[in-house]
């Protein structure tokens, strides 16, 4: 209902005078529940403090309820005299020429009305008093007043009590007009800031449009997708900007507020992406440059993560990889043109932008993995479609590098978080570190890698594709017909070969990724499970042809650590490097290698490094045992305890061989076998075997 803001006869009052409030000089009533947003907003705009009405921040009180002081005699807030009131109106009072005026309650009505605290209308004590309209009611019965709403109830309030009104109001009309200017400046801005609050109808919304237009101009057509990727300034401009903006907008399905900490690429594609582009037909990375911007490091990545953790955990990569802040990473979402976009999944995994992305990437990709949340497990892209399929288009590459990028919780006691990455590898910085000081560079991984969540790693070692889910049905569809080779437009088989192909291909590129983290650990009775479900992983990928596997420096038994290794060979493997280096390992490790390693080998690569007890026996009984397709052999056996012969030759398999031979002819390899009795079992004996040179 309308607000009383004008005094009326009878010590009364009335409602604002304007055009949905009628003047009552008897007292407030209620505007017409039918009366429209003009109306409501004319009611709103007159009171007290516009800033804190118009927003709702305040609400009319129940203008006839009884003051607390009614009935309280001569002791209330009315009962000042001369001294006190002049002393109260000099220290209280900003103004020059304030007159007071007292009524008198025996004498009627004060005859005062009034809109806001300027004086509109006088009669009968007021217009014997000498009271002119455009006066401003500074102060009644000593309290300083703010509103119309502060001078009926002061009037109401001596009303009841039975006595005389002080009024203190300022005469000088050019402070009058200076201060209500002021007001009315204020009221104007209140009133803008308040329409800047409120949500816009959906992102077509003229105002919107024009602040998307104002910040994002087109630079310029870049011919393919896969020449669009986006740096990490762009990305933050565009974050930033976000932020700035979101608390107009709503979720386009739910209606919630949206605010830049829990926005995804979904809310973010609707509100800035689609819109920017929509004019020029462009994608979003054309709103920024008109060059090419070839990627560095393909994105895998979900359009329901949130926004703010992709770029945490981009930011992360990049300060661990030392990317470049000119380069770039491929996210679909701003590479491709959002309002003309045709999916190219018909087109199969390599006839695609995001496989020719991978390309100029060199299959360099990084996958980001969200947080959990109280509605869905950590990891929510291990589950999706698309991020499935992405990983797929990288498996026949035999040098993929695949990072994973997770943000998990600080775990210091407070509410931040952090990123951890998982590398197959040791990044440059590390490198520098081992070649400086070997074994740093491990330490250094390890530290980095500690608290890579568990519950990820089994959770991706469990991936199945054909549960995935995708936002529209009509992708998933098209995803694993393509996977099981059948034609598009049908429903896809529910279980395929091809299903399982790609299942295991995909845990073992996990497998490959999380090897070091789980591996080095010195394995309790839990984490042998894990250890082993890893090697399985690994090995169960039989269309793999190349493999890398490193154990340096890992701490533990040496043949507890080459056995996992070894239990991860797949059987069709051919081509084979190992990192032994400093795993204390001796010439019988090396003998037990040899004879277990698989028949379709047809290289090796191995680093021996840092192994004192190796012996150039112990070499040539390993090379006595590899399989026989082996046509290539390098050995790494700086630090080990072979002759230098053996060390200078051992990067090929002809120079290996030949100093064998030549080892072979100063001497003749003796074999001592000793039996000795086996204090463990009655009636048994063991023996121990000693190869050595005889001269």
């Amino acid at each position: 209902g309308a607000i009383p803001e004008s005094g009326g006869v009878g010590g009364g009052s009335s409602v604002r005078r304007g055009p949905c409030a009628p003047t009552s000089e008897l007292g407030a009533r209620r505007a017409p529940p039918s009366a429209g947003r003009r109306c409501a907003a004319a009611a709103m705009r007159a009171t007290r403090s516009a800033a804190e009405l118009l927003v709702g921040s305040a609400s009319a009180p129940n203008l006839h309820a009884r003051p607390g002081s009614a009935g309280s005699g001569g002791g209330g807030a009315g009962s000042f005299r001369g001294a006190e009131l002049r002393r109260s109106v000099k220290s209280q009072s900003a103004f020059a020429g304030l007159t007071k005026h007292d009524f008198g309650h025996a004498l009627g009505d004060h005859g005062l009305t009034w809109e806001d605290t300027i004086v509109t209308a006088v009669r009968g004590q007021a217009l014997k008093k000498g009271v002119r309209p455009g006066w401003k009611i500074y102060m009644v019965d000593g309290q300083v007043v703010n509103s119309g709403q502060d001078i009926w109830a002061r009037f109401q309030e001596a009303k009841w009590q039975w006595r005389n009104s002080s009024v203190c109001f300022v005469t000088d009309m050019l402070a009058i007009r200076a201060e209500a200017a002021r007001a009315r400046a204020a009221k104007i801005q209140a009133e803008v800031e308040r329409l800047a609050r409120l949500p816009f109808e959906g992102s077509h919304d003229e105002r919107h449009m024009e602040m998307v237009k104002e910040e994002f101009k087109f630079q310029g057509y870049i011919d393919g997708a896969e020449n669009r990727s986006i740096t990490l300034r762009q990305l933050q401009r565009m974050l930033n900007w976000s932020g700035d903006h979101c608390h107009r907008w709503r979720d386009p399905k739910t209606r919630a507020k949206l605010t830049i900490a829990g926005m995804t690429i979904y809310q973010i594609n609707h509100w800035l992406l689609k819109p920017a582009t929509l004019e020029k037909d462009c994608s979003f990375t054309e709103m920024l440059t008109s060059q090419k911007q070839p990627p560095a490091w393909f994105v895998i990545q979900w359009w329901g993560e949130k926004l703010q953790e992709l770029v945490m955990c981009l930011k992360a990569h990049q300060a661990l990889r030392q990317v470049p802040e000119t380069s770039g990473f491929w996210i679909g979402a701003y590479a491709n043109r959002q309002n003309s976009w045709q999916d190219e999944i018909g087109l199969g995994l390599t006839n695609n932008a995001m496989y020719r992305a991978m390309e100029l990437a060199r299959f360099k990709v990084v996958m980001t993995l969200d947080q959990k949340t109280d509605f869905k497990p950590a990891a929510s892209q291990l589950s999706r479609m698309w991020c499935d399929y992405e990983a797929i288009m990288c498996l026949d590459e035999p040098n993929v590098e695949l990072d994973i990028a997770a943000v998990h919780s600080a775990g210091n006691g407070t509410q931040s978080r952090a990123v951890v990455i998982l590398t197959k590898g040791l990044t440059e910085a590390e490198r520098d570190a081992e070649r400086m000081t070997p074994g740093s560079g491990y330490k250094q991984k390890e530290s980095r890698e500690r608290s890579f969540s568990i519950d990820i790693i089994e959770r991706a070692l469990a991936v199945t594709i054909q549960k995935a889910e995708t936002s529209d049905p009509s992708h998933r569809d098209a995803i694993l017909n393509i996977l099981a080779g059948k034609e598009q437009g049908q429903p896809p088989p529910e279980d395929s070969e091809q299903y399982t192909k790609a299942n295991k291909r995909l845990r073992a590129l996990f497998a490959l990724t999380c090897w070091r983290r789980i591996i080095a650990i010195t394995a309790d009775d839990s984490m042998k499970d894990l250890q082993l479900a890893i090697t399985d992983a690994i090995r169960n990928d039989m269309w793999r042809e190349l493999l890398s596997l490193d154990l340096a420096f890992m701490n533990g038994a040496a043949s507890e650590k080459m056995g996992l290794a070894m239990r991860s060979l797949p059987p069709s493997i051919k081509e084979l490097s190992l990192n032994l280096g400093s795993m204390n390992i001796s010439d019988e490790h090396l003998l037990a290698l040899g004879g277990i390693l698989p028949t379709s080998l047809e290289s090796i690569d191995f680093k021996l490094d840092h192994n004192s007890d190796i012996s150039n026996v112990g070499i040539a009984n390993f090379m006595t045992n590899v399989p026989p397709k082996i046509r290539k052999q390098a050995m790494d056996l700086k630090g080990t305890g072979v002759s230098k012969e053996f060390q200078e030759r051992g990067d090929t398999l002809e120079g290996i061989k030949s100093a064998i031979y030549e080892e072979s002819q100063k001497g003749n390899l003796c074999t001592t076998v000793n039996l000795l009795p086996n204090k463990e079992a009655r009636g048994r004996m063991t023996y121990q075997l000693e190869r050595s040179k005889c001269y």
